[in-house]
Parts: C-alpha cells; sequence; structure tokens
C-alpha cells in the first residue's frame, strides 16, 4: 500500500511541476526559452490571454496599458466574479474600441489612473505601475505587511508603488529583477513575459497549492519551524507564512531533526554525507546563526531526542545483535533475517564540554525480552503473564506476514522501530512509541542503569494492541504503527493526557486506510504501578478527544502538538503540510511546505545556502510569540518560502 501512496504522491507532485508548463507546448511558437513558459502557459488555459497572434505569445514586447486593463478584469473574473460596469468618458476610447469595457472598469475601479481624461490604451507600463495595478485590482493583495526598504533601487519611486511593491513582494508575486543587492527595477518598462508570470502567481496564490493556504483567527498565532530532512536550513515561519529567521547549519553538515530549546539553542541530529539516512552521526546544539554551541559524537541515534529539564539529552538509538545472537535470546530463526537484528537502546547524555558528553543513564530493549518459543533459554515463559516483557518474536511474525508493500516489509531488521521518545517529570517516567508493535510503552526513569537492565526497568505500561502480549485479539487493536506519543506538557489544555499520531495501515489482510489523532488519559499511576485488570491485561486509558477525516490518511511518519488555545496542530507527511484543527476538528490554518517541490521554492533557498533541490518535512514544531527560545531573535519577516513559477 505505501508504495502505491508514493507513486500517487509522486505522480501528483509531477503533474503540478510539469503540466502546466507543457500547457504552452504547441500553442505559442516562441515561448519554449522563455523563463515564463509556465505562466504563458496558464495564461493561455485560464483565458487571460490568446497571445500577440500568428501563433505566438510574443514574451519580451512591452505590454500596453489596454492589455493590462483586459488582462486584469479577466484575471478578476476568475477569482470572483464579473466587476461592477463603469461608464466613464475617456478621449481616446472609441466606443467599438475591443478594450473599451475593461478600460472603463479599470478607471472607474481606481486601478489604472488618467491624466486628462485620455487613458493612452497603446501606452507602456512600467513595473512599478504593475505592482499598484495588482494591488488595487485584488483584495487578497492589498493588506500585504511588508518590509520597508528591502529593494535597493526604490529610493525614487513615489511611496505608494514602493508599498504595492513591498507588498507583492512578501506574499511571493515578485522576487525581483536582480540580487546583490536585491532590485526591483521599478522603471523598466514590463513585458508580456513578465506581466503573465505576475498574473499567475496572482492567481495561484488566490488559490494556492502550496505555502499558506488558511489563515483564519482562531489559529493560534506563533510561530511553526520547518524541518527539512536532511537540509542545512531549518526555517522559523509566522502565521502568515513568512520566514523570519533561518538557521544554518555549516557547509559539510545536515540537519534531520531539531527543535528549539528555552535556553535559546537549537537542538538536533546532525549527519555529514554519509548514505544512511538513519544513524546520524552526531548530536549538537546549535546557536541562532547556526554555529555549534555543544556537540556529542554517537552513532546510530535515530528518529527523536529531547532536552530533559536537568539540561540532560535524552536520545533514541539503534544497536544491533547477530542472527545467533537473536536465537540465543529466543527468537525463531525462521522468521529472522541474515544480519540479525536492529533494536531500540536509550541513553541520557550529560553535556560536559563544548564538545564533549558522558552517558549517565541507559536502557536496552533486548534486556526485557519474553519468548514462548524455546524452553532451553532463561527467558522462555509465558507472554501472557508476563505483560512488562516485550514477545520477542511477536513483531518478527508480524513483518514476516505483513503484504510486501507494507513499509518496513522489507527491511525486518529494523525490529520495532520506535520512533518517539517523551519524558515526563513529574512521573520521572519515559515514553516510547514502539511503532511496529502498534504500543505506546512506559518505563520507569527512576533506576540506575544497573536497575534499568533488571526487573525495574520492565514496561511499567503498554497501551495499543494487547495482541502483542497476549491479551487480546484484532479487535482489540487501538494503534496502527503510529508516531509521536507524548503527554501534553503543564499548562496547555489537556495537560498530562497522552496525545498520539494514529497512522493506520494495511497488515496481515487488515485494512485501516485512515489516520487519526488520538488524546488519550492514562489510568492513575498508583503504588508504583499502573492498574491491571483480574486478567492481567493492563487497563485501557479513557478516550478524551478524537480527530479523522474521510480525506486523512498518511501511513508513515507525522505529529500532533497542543496549542495554548486548544488548537492541534498536525503534521501531515503524506500531503507534506501543516494545519491546524479546533476541538471541534474545523480546520483553521493550513501550510504546504514547498521545500519538497523545488520549482515552488525560492531560488535564494535552492541555489545559496547548498540545500538539496527538495526536502520533505520531519515533525515541524509550533512556538508561542513568548516562547523564551526566541528571546534576542529578530522575527522580522522575509516574505514566503515559496514562489510559484
Amino acid at each position: 500500500m505505501i508504495l502505491r501512496w508514493l507513486v500517487i504522491f509522486q505522480c501528483l507532485c509531477w503533474v503540478l511541476l510539469s503540466g502546466a508548463a507543457s500547457a504552452s507546448e504547441g500553442i505559442f511558437d516562441d515561448v519554449d526559452d522563455s523563463a515564463h513558459a509556465y505562466s504563458i502557459g496558464r495564461v493561455a488555459e485560464w483565458g487571460i490571454d490568446e497571445g500577440c497572434g500568428g501563433g505566438r505569445f510574443c514574451p519580451s514586447e512591452p505590454i500596453s496599458r489596454a492589455e493590462v486593463a483586459a488582462w486584469l478584469y479577466r484575471t478578476v473574473v476568475k477569482l470572483s466574479s464579473a466587476p461592477a460596469n463603469h461608464i466613464v468618458e475617456l478621449v481616446d476610447v472609441a466606443d467599438d474600441a475591443w478594450y473599451r469595457t475593461y478600460a472603463q472598469w479599470a478607471i472607474g475601479s481606481n486601478v489604472m489612473r488618467v491624466t486628462g481624461g485620455y487613458f493612452d490604451p497603446d501606452g507602456s507600463v512600467t513595473r512599478a505601475d504593475m505592482a499598484e495595478m495588482l494591488v488595487a485590482a485584488f483584495d487578497h493583495l492589498a493588506a500585504s505587511p511588508h518590509i520597508q526598504g528591502i529593494f535597493a533601487d526604490t529610493d525614487s519611486t513615489p511611496e505608494a508603488a514602493v508599498s504595492a511593491i513591498e507588498g507583492i513582494h512578501a506574499v511571493g508575486i515578485t522576487k525581483g529583477c536582480g540580487t546583490g543587492p536585491l532590485r526591483y527595477c521599478p522603471a523598466e518598462q514590463i513585458t508580456r513575459g513578465q506581466a503573465a508570470a505576475f498574473i499567475a502567481r496572482v492567481v495561484q496564490r488566490a488559490e494556492p497549492t502550496v505555502g499558506l493556504i488558511t489563515n483564519l483567527p482562531e489559529s493560534a498565532q506563533g510561530y511553526t519551524m520547518l524541518n527539512g530532512k536532511f537540509h542545512k536550513t531549518v526555517y522559523l515561519i509566522d502565521n502568515l507564512g513568512r520566514e523570519v529567521h533561518a538557521w544554518k547549519v555549516p557547509q559539510e553538515l545536515r540537519i534531520r531533526h531539531s527543535e528549539l530549546v528555552e535556553t535559546g539553542t537549537l537542538l538536533g541530529r546532525i549527519r555529514g554525507h554519509a548514505p544512511s539516512p538513519h544513524h546520524d552521526p552526531h548530536i549538537a546544539e546549535l546557536s541562532s546563526t547556526g554555529s555549534t554551541v555543544w556537540s556529542y559524537s554517537i552513532a546510530n541515534t535515530h528518529h527523536d531526542l529531547l532536552k530533559m529539564p536537568n539540561g540532560n539529552i535524552l536520545l533514541l538509538m539503534h544497536l544491533n545483535i547477530t542472527k545467533e545472537e537473536a536465537i540465543a535470546a529466543g527468537a525463531d530463526s525462521k522468521y529472522l533475517p541474515s544480519n540479525g537484528l536492529s533494536y531500540d537502546y536509550l541513553v541520557e547524555v550529560r553535556p560536559t564540554g563544548p564538545d564533549s558528553g558522558e552517558i549517565v543513564w541507559s536502557w536496552s530493549m533486548l534486556d526485557h525480552l519474553i519468548q514462548d518459543h524455546d524452553p532451553t533459554k532463561p527467558n522462555y515463559g509465558a507472554i501472557s503473564e508476563n505483560p512488562g516483557r516485550i514477545d520477542i518474536n511477536y513483531n518478527l511474525f508480524l513483518i514476516e506476514h505483513t503484504h510486501h508493500n507494507s513499509p518496513y516489509g522489507h527491511v525486518r531488521d529494523d525490529w520495532s522501530h520506535s520512533n518517539a521518545v517523551d519524558y515526563n517529570p513529574v512521573l520521572d517516567q519515559i515514553m516510547i512509541s514502539g511503532r511496529n508493535y502498534s504500543e505506546l510503552w512506559i518505563i520507569d526513569h527512576n533506576t540506575t542503569t544497573d536497575e534499568a537492565a533488571g526487573e525495574k526497568g520492565d514496561l511499567l505500561y503498554r497501551w495499543g494492541n494487547p495482541r502483542a502480549y497476549g491479551a487480546g485479539s484484532y479487535e482489540d487493536q487501538e494503534l496502527f504503527f503510529q508516531h509521536d506519543t507524548h503527554w501534553i506538557p503543564p499548562g496547555l489544555p489537556g495537560e498530562g493526557n497522552v496525545l498520539i499520531f494514529n497512522n493506520g495501515l494495511e497488515f496481515l489482510g487488515f485494512e485501516r486506510f485512515y489516520s487519526s489523532i488520538e488524546e488519550i488519559s492514562l489510568p492513575p499511576f498508583e503504588d508504583n504501578a499502573y492498574p491491571r485488570t483480574p486478567g492481567g491485561v493492563f487497563e485501557a486509558p479513557e478516550r478524551v478527544w478524537t480527530y479523522t477525516h474521510p480525506n486523512f490518511y498518511t501511513p508513515t511518519r507525522s505529529s500532533a502538538q497542543r496549542l495554548p488555545n486548544g488548537n492541534t496542530m498536525i503534521w501531515d507527511h503524506s500531503k507534506n503540510s501543516i494545519f491546524q484543527v479546533t476541538p471541534d476538528g474545523t480546520t483553521v490554518w493550513k501550510y504546504v511546505s514547498p521545500l519538497l517541490l523545488k520549482h515552488f521554492t525560492r531560488p535564494d533557498i535552492l541555489t545559496n545556502q547548498g540545500d538539496p533541490p527538495y526536502s520533505e518535512l520531519y515533525k515541524p514544531h509550533w512556538y508561542p510569540s513568548d516562547y523564551p527560545g526566541l528571546k534576542g531573535l529578530d522575527l522580522t519577516p522575509k516574505g514566503p518560502l515559496e514562489i510559484y513559477p
């Protein structure tokens, strides 16, 4: 199933990127070499212009005032409805002129100006004029916040035009005419090709496919951090989808997953150019400029990390055992891959210097196994009578019998594939998301490393799939290859509850082709234990809140975060999007990352920072404007990350 989704997603991206460019193919004979071929194709497809005659578009010729009036009128019609007609006396516009209705509308709507009643239909239009006309014609551009003085060549341009120029730049309608410094060329005549690009971006900004899609007043106002998988840069955007800050790592490195900690540093898993996608060579804290404040070399970290209240770093790691070692632990040899198994290992690292650290605590999944396959092994026992231990053979059997098109069916050595870790300082407990077991696990952190290797390190609680410990059937399963299991932090609505991205997936013939967000309240932890039923099953939590939608399905990755106003921010990996929903499930903010679609990403991002040509998101984070980690950062908006072709 995952392959099918990936193919569909890639096809959609290809259609998005290449379909419109081909829209002009075969229509005009003179646009193949134009930088604006994409936009020209769109303008023709939408019926805004049919070219300059003879099968040509004339992209490099200046556009006339009459043509601009017609283009703007037709664009308004496309985006809303026919504009109101205006009766305006124009000295040089004949009653039978093809552009008469358009000119009267433009003058009557204050989109264009006249002098002495002369419309001057054949007159040229400057780039500054075009900016003012666009802002006057389209409501969705009129109130765009912008950075003053961003262009180096607008000092002698009238103030109203400068404001319009800066406004259309802020929403991605223009990227200027040159860089070093950034210029707009306000006095230059705008060409038909350039005007087509402006119009195409106006339409796509009104009906966006990437960048900011929805921003309603009910959304939580703050900042969202975008982690690009293996990018060199981490971006912070505001609620309008504008970049306000960027962290750039050193040239030879890539950053996979990061979060902004309260001290103002960016904590992340860093890798060089090594080919392994999961086993990053070290972790680091970066300053606001991207310089390294602290780093620690440690191989085989994966998926998640966090900074604990004591300043230590909690890490998920993968360690390996051979096939022979797995058999010695009671694994059924007929399900084992030849290269053995990769198992989860937790470490707590205390920073000891700028580039050093000390492991002060650890927990190994390997120390807490149970099996009923080989009675000669010391960990042999009844699975259902040992709910605090992990059945080594459960998931091997599951992966062996999962359909071949299921994720991780081809990497059976990735045994549990835990994908999230969280720490509760009140309970001094750690939560792990055992993805391939479809369970969340809770263990005691109030132990020494030696104690963690013994009975005190067994699972305190587990939920999601009682079949994994011999205590249920398919009908009892609640989690399906979940991600991002975590306690809702103090001070937020639902604090102390657990929030889960419940992915869904096809397995063993069972189909759950939808995702959901689950908020649950765990049973009380009393007398150093979570309650169990008389049959030994861990008591089920109370389901507090659920979000789902008919079109909401992403079988891999993804996350959810509770926000201060009660909204929940959701990352949908399959659609490369982030959105906020209210408690009643209404979407009030949505953003689609352009970083996956290189033709929609600002050229300076692609060419000046050494980033790969595209990058999918990896667990974005939301921060309120008063978050301590933002203190001291220049959060002046710098415009959107996307620019439509």
